[in-house]
């Protein structure tokens, strides 16, 4: 547990702490700027949060950058630390005078403190796992119908891992998660390698379209080879490697040379002054008035752009090479046409009939290729939902069991504060993106606060939850017999932490004011402030 906090700009040498309910007491006239938020933010502060850093409330550009010591008990063993304002990503191990000894990054000082505090079994971060329960004016947490969203902008499936997590039960979803995760980003990588065409990509018609080519081109295959006779048939001639890899080339090389003609062809228009958006225009003329000049109206067109006095060389240079290259490719294309019938003669098989069968053969490999990747896609797709299934189910059961313990506790909460004939607040867990928390059929703003404060101590009841920290803006709005109640209920709590800013306490009558009173551990007012220098109405 925190035991004390010091700073050398406080009032006081020292603001010590105990079990259970620990309240800093605001004057009667519920009077501001008194320094009891901000005194929460210290709490919050020395347990790892960075909100104060913020600086709402003006100590630091007031003070300058300073520092605060501070100890904590844990198995009747004290911790000695301190941390400043202006070198925040460091916490200092200290001596019991607060002599530095060593240093902790803020990092590994919230890790010792999620172990320090016996939550090291849980997932979450320490931070992730408190502040939620820090509800503090300027820092968060005060939304009556958000009771475990850590950050305005959070994600509700964030929040409602850390409501596992905080109940001990992400062990039992874990295991499928992993399952799940793993499909998921196998199906990513394959989408990913689809879309850069590493692999093909082909959607359910043409997967069917795949299917009935393979089924027709191997019953064709079939009827080649039965209807070929000679020393080598068809089929084992199809699969003389050399033969296979000379052919294999050549449609290489015929597709390397389509791709160079239809460059040569670019480079041409881009040279003479016609672009693709150009001839797109030109081509769409010629649909309408099919007896149009279309070469007199490139030559027009290049002429009133004038593209012929600003041809870049580079473009003319490009241009020879391709066909250079389109050249040579033919020729390699020719050799190899000549290497394959002469291999073909010698084996006794027509080479039309070869070709007829290689194409065949290749037609019908690429669309087994492309329906093996979409089968694969398509079988994985399926894993995730049957997977999906199941963590739904195990999550349904666990929402069901949560639901339950806070629930039964927001009941007899509510039923302490406003008696059974009222509604109690309700947690409905949804799914894990999406759950609710509100009081049915009785909306009003003090019964959603007090529903707040209930989830709260129904988590320190139900959960290894440490503590909690609440600002007085959290009772503002609950009617004074309920709060009375409520206090009664957190005086009540002997084995955590509840820090509570508080004022008024004389409007709660004088029994409520003595258990206010009992449970103070620093006192404020107007003209007794938190820090020894006041900078109100300043500027």
């Amino acid at each position: 547990m925190l035991k004390e906090i010091q700073c050398p700009f406080f009032n006081r040498a020292r603001i010590t702490f105990h079990q259970g309910l620990n309240i800093i007491l605001g004057d009667d006239d519920a009077k501001n700027s008194i320094g009891k938020s901000t005194a929460l933010m210290v709490i919050d502060f020395v347990q790892g949060g960075n909100s104060f850093l913020n600086d709402e409330a003006g100590a630091i550009r007031a003070l300058g950058h300073h520092h605060y010591n501070f100890s904590f008990v844990f198995a009747g063993q004290p911790y000695f630390f301190s941390r400043s304002t202006d070198a925040s990503d460091v916490v200092y191990i200290c001596d019991n005078d607060y002599a530095r000894l060593g240093e902790l990054p803020i990092d590994d000082y919230r890790r010792k403190l999620k172990e320090l505090y016996g939550l090291a079994s849980l997932e979450s971060s320490f931070r992730s796992i408190v502040s939620p329960f820090a509800r503090i004016w300027k820092k968060g947490g005060l939304e009556p119908d958000q009771p475990f969203i850590s950050a305005p902008k959070e994600s509700s499936g964030t929040a409602v891992s850390r409501l596992i997590d905080l109940f001990d039960r992400s062990a039992d979803i874990a295991a499928e998660k992993k399952v799940i995760d793993k499909q998921k980003e196998r199906k990513k990588l394959i989408a990913g390698s689809m879309n850069a065409k590493i692999i093909p990509n082909i959607n359910k018609a043409q997967y069917e379209a795949n299917t009935k080519t393979i089924a027709e081109n191997t019953v064709q295959i079939e009827q080649l080879k039965r209807g070929f006779s000679g020393a080598l048939n068809a089929y084992e001639a199809l699969f003389d490697e050399n033969l296979r890899r000379m052919q294999q080339r050549k449609n290489e090389l015929t597709n390397l040379r389509d791709e160079l003609q239809n460059k040569v062809k670019r480079l041409q228009r881009e040279i003479f002054g016609i672009t693709p958006r150009l001839a797109a225009n030109i081509a769409l003329v010629a649909e309408y008035f099919p007896t149009v000049d279309v070469e007199r109206l490139e030559q027009v067109e290049a002429f009133h752009q004038k593209i012929g006095s600003i041809v870049k060389k580079e473009l003319k240079d490009e241009l020879a090479a391709a066909q250079s290259e389109e050249s040579a490719l033919t020729s390699k294309i020719m050799s190899l046409e000549r290497q394959i019938e002469t291999a073909l003669k010698s084996k006794g098989m027509p080479d039309d009939l070869f070709k007829r069968i290689f194409d065949l053969k290749e037609i019908t490999d690429k669309a087994a290729e492309e329906n093996k990747y979409f089968e694969q896609k398509a079988q994985l797709e399926a894993a995730i939902k049957i997977s999906g299934h199941r963590l739904d189910k195990i999550y349904a059961k666990i929402f069901l069991e949560i639901e339950a313990k806070i629930n039964l506790k927001l009941k007899a909460f509510n039923k302490v504060v406003y008696g059974p004939a009222r509604n109690s607040s309700e947690l409905r867990i949804k799914n894990s993106n999406s759950y609710s928390f509100t009081s049915p059929e009785d909306t009003g703003t003090g019964k959603s606060y007090a529903g707040l404060i209930g989830f709260d101590m129904a988590m320190l009841s139900l959960t290894k939850l440490p503590f909690v920290i609440h600002d007085s803006v959290v009772y503002k709005n609950i009617e004074v017999i309920a709060v009375k109640r409520i206090l009664r209920i957190l005086a009540a709590i002997k084995s955590k932490q509840i820090f509570l800013s508080f004022d008024e306490a004389k409007k709660f009558g004088l029994q409520t004011e003595q258990l206010i009173r009992k449970f103070t551990v620093l006192k404020l007012s107007h003209n007794d402030l938190l820090y020894n220098k006041d900078w109100r109405d300043k500027k």
